[in-house]
């Protein structure tokens, strides 16, 4: 019976403490987002299909904070997301994909009559239509890319070592095809399944 009443209290606490978390963050959004009608707030819960929408009035930032805000990504959806888009392909049997904070690490295996440097494109090119600007794309096709892209699964940036153990596996990636996008180039390839490009990819929408 104690155990009962225990565990009770508990989930009462905790759901306590969730709403009070939810409750701050729309406060905080109360108070950054322009004041007036429904479209001009934040869609805490929008409907399946409904688009983001977000409204400030440059009088409600404080500019010095916002030059130095973090620009963030929310690295396991975005992970998600690139290894979906990838196996859309029929040229593409299996994705992992790593996300950190400035770059996105791809394993992929590809179909067996599909050309390696073709397919690194195709991979390269997608993963970088759906991410900012300032991210750098690895892609491989060793089967040996899987295991040290799962290494990393758990980690975070802050991790001891971590810089040290990105650039050994980047190190290792760039030894297969890498596609066609250069790495010092910024700029993102207007190509990937998300987009109208059939006749460049061979994919089927």
């Amino acid at each position: 019976m104690k155990i009962t009443i225990f565990f009770t209290l508990f989930a009462l606490i905790a759901a306590g403490c969730q709403e009070m978390k939810e409750e701050e963050a729309k406060n905080m959004m109360d108070d950054d987002t322009l004041n007036g009608n429904a479209m001009d707030g934040y869609n805490d819960k929008p409907k399946d299909g409904q688009v983001g929408y977000v409204r400030f009035n440059k009088q409600q930032l404080n500019q010095d904070t916002e030059k130095n805000r973090e620009i963030k990504v929310n690295r396991e959806q975005m992970a998600d997301m690139i290894s979906r888009m990838i196996l859309r392909y029929d040229k593409f049997e299996d994705v992992a994909t790593v996300v950190t904070d400035n770059e996105v690490l791809v394993a992929y295996k590809k179909a067996d009559d599909t050309d390696r440097e073709s397919a690194a494109d195709m991979v390269q090119k997608t993963a970088y239509s759906l991410v900012p600007s300032f991210y750098h794309v690895y892609v491989s096709d060793n089967p040996a890319s899987f295991g040290d892209i799962q290494s990393l699964s758990n980690s975070t940036v802050y991790d001891q070592g971590y810089n040290d153990t990105i650039d050994s596996i980047i190190k290792k990636m760039k030894n297969s095809p890498q596609g066609k996008v250069q790495e010092e180039n910024s700029n993102q390839p207007n190509v990937g399944p998300n987009m109208d490009t059939k006749d460049k990819t061979g994919m089927e929408n």
